[in-house]
């Protein structure tokens, strides 16, 4: 038993190793970022029972959050590509914090939509500069565990935020609004302290499977089965995203748990993605084809909402964030590695923005879909529909490989 406990943990060292300093760094801002993630798990919590706007108004004020998100990312590709990631990471950040501290103040429902549209376009401005940050720094072989590193801050950052938020809830709503602010502009200063302000991309840098690398100035909208991609991308992330916007008002609803209960099961989310994914994704990379693992995480979120077909219960629940955390393992690491090896050369920022956008538009969907669904036929037709989606997704994914049988996907 000792003996096995020492190799699980040596492959789990292992997994770390190699990895650039750089990544390290973009990886702790990230997670200081991630820690105050409050106001978006509580986001519709917050507005149904303390402002008490009525469910479908809220899913209208959430499309905003995406709509803002598809826009913050747009601009945010073309600034990164004029200007650079560093400038436009810090103005991100500070930008941010100011936004979710002036929010404390928003009661009209008309304003709350503005409110939430400039903290989401500002939010994600940082994404496709930090993507390419991210580029800039990885090495092929390591790409795939750099990508799972960041991911791991982000996800330790999202285990303690709904955790840490349903307590501050005990305290007052307006506490989510103050830490998540604070939190952003220490992630500003974070980035000030440890990320070099001048990097050149590393010189060692030669991408791997250069048949993955449409051109290096190509811009991505005339990349047609990167286009394809990023539009299956979106779909699959329309079903994820349920977690943050339906599955938190489904289990207060049908299962009477509080904040706090809430936030405790979100939270496992984020811890087995930090303990699970490296380890995973070391033991997987180079060992299959992409495609097949992101195919193979969409089985798992279709299984995962079936389980809340079944009746009301802490096991339902747990079943539903572990295969769902599982299926995160599998489809994102690889979906951004395909992105990162195909995005070399001067229309990066671009490429990281489309990319970017799937999730913005995923996050206009999601809301607005999920909460009229439910609305009009009940939370079992929303669960049959994402079900159906993620196996459709998958199926998408197969024809686009089949497709591009001569690149490695």
């Amino acid at each position: 038993m000792q003996n096995m406990l020492q190799k699980l943990y040596s492959h789990w060292i292992g997994s770390y190793r190699g990895i650039p300093r750089v990544i390290w760094y973009i990886s702790v801002v990230s997670l200081v970022n991630r820690c105050g993630a409050f106001v978006i798990s509580f986001l519709a919590l917050y507005m149904t029972k303390k402002l008490g706007y009525p469910l479908e108004q809220a899913g209208y004020v959430m499309t905003c959050f995406g709509v803002g998100a598809f826009c913050g990312a747009f601009i945010g590709g073309k600034l990164t590509d004029k200007v650079g990631y560093y400038p436009v990471q810090f103005g991100s950040l500070l930008l941010n914090g100011v936004i979710l501290l002036l929010m404390l103040l928003v009661r009209d429902i008309w304003v709350m939509g503005v409110a939430v549209f400039a903290m989401s376009f500002s939010s994600e401005i940082f994404r496709p500069a930090n993507s390419v940050a991210m580029a800039q720094h990885c090495e092929p072989h390591t790409r795939t565990r750099s990508i799972s590193l960041y991911r791991m801050a982000v996800n330790l950052g999202w285990t303690l935020a709904p955790a840490l938020g349903g307590m501050l809830v005990a305290f007052g709503w307006e506490c989510l609004f103050w830490v998540d602010g604070l939190t952003c502009i220490a992630a500003a200063m974070t980035l000030l302290w440890l990320l070099p302000r001048k990097t050149e991309q590393p010189k060692d840098l030669i991408v791997e499977d250069a048949e993955m690398v449409a051109s290096n100035n190509i811009s991505p909208y005339r990349d047609r089965p990167f286009l394809i991609f990023v539009l299956l991308n979106m779909l699959g992330a329309v079903v994820f995203m349920q977690i943050l916007w339906t599955i938190p008002l489904f289990w207060e609803k049908t299962y009477a748990w509080s904040e706090g209960q809430i936030g405790q099961i979100l939270a496992l989310n984020g811890l087995l993605v930090f303990f699970i994914e490296m380890p995973l994704v070391h033991r997987l990379e180079g060992r299959g084809a992409a495609s097949g693992y992101i195919r193979f995480g969409l089985i798992l979120y279709a299984l995962s909402f079936s389980f809340c077909l079944l009746p009301a219960g802490i096991a339902a629940a747990l079943l539903f964030i572990v295969l769902i955390s599982f299926g995160e393992m599998f489809v994102m690491p690889f979906s951004s590695n395909f992105v990162f090896g195909r995005s070399e050369g001067s229309k990066q920022g671009q490429y990281m923005a489309l990319y970017t956008m799937s999730y913005s538009v995923a996050n206009i969907i999601a809301p607005l879909l999920g909460t009229q669904i439910i609305a009009a036929w009940g939370y079992h037709a929303l669960w049959f529909m994402v079900v159906g989606l993620a196996l459709m997704t998958g199926i998408g994914f197969w024809l686009l490989d089949k497709q591009m049988k001569y690149q490695k996907f």
